[in-house]
């Protein structure tokens, strides 16, 4: 394989010679890899992104034409795989500063805030200690162990569907109360 020009070897690779893709990379990844490298500096994004545009070539094979070599379209795959890389990356960032800005801008909780919440905690008990026991003990479960429905049913000995009423049930109950 390593004797056939780069149109020769794109021929085979489209027709599904794994043989003449492994000699595909063995040509290209060391070239490929210093191109990527010298522009994202970071070895394991580098070698990703060449794995990825590896994949990308093998997975469109059908539907790439190359009329002389493999190196130009290769090359504008792993231009194309960098830029959006990059355009994520930055994306990522705006997010992580603005998450970081919000979180700065958070005071907190005035002593009448303060306030509120504790009576509001003070009223959503009473109403859950005013339930029916079924409906309270599920109720329990479910939002202050963070039990799932599943194992609430399985150790209460009632159904999935009975588990479910009853946190409905409760939550309508507790939405009234605090309206």
């Amino acid at each position: 394989m390593q004797h056939l020009s780069d149109f020769q070897l794109f021929h085979e690779i489209k027709n599904n010679n794994k043989t003449a893709f492994c000699e595909l990379v063995n040509r290209y990844s060391e070239i490929l890899f210093r191109f990527i490298y010298k522009r994202i500096q970071i070895k394991e994004d580098s070698q990703d992104i060449l794995q990825d545009i590896l994949t990308k070539f093998w997975l469109r094979r059908q539907h790439i034409e190359i009329q002389n070599s493999i190196y130009p379209y290769l090359f504008t795959l792993a231009k194309n795989e960098i830029i959006d890389r990059i355009s994520k990356n930055q994306k990522y960032q705006k997010q992580l500063l603005l998450l970081a800005q919000h979180s700065q801008n958070l005071t907190e909780p005035t002593s009448e805030e303060f306030l509120m919440a504790k009576e509001l905690d003070k009223l959503i008990n009473k109403e859950v200690n005013n339930m029916p026991p079924t409906m309270r003990t599920v109720f329990e479960l479910s939002r202050n162990q963070k039990m799932p429905i599943k194992e609430i049913a399985t150790n209460l000995t009632l159904s999935e569907q009975t588990v479910k009423n009853n946190i409905s049930l409760a939550l309508n109950r507790l939405k009234l109360k605090v309206k």
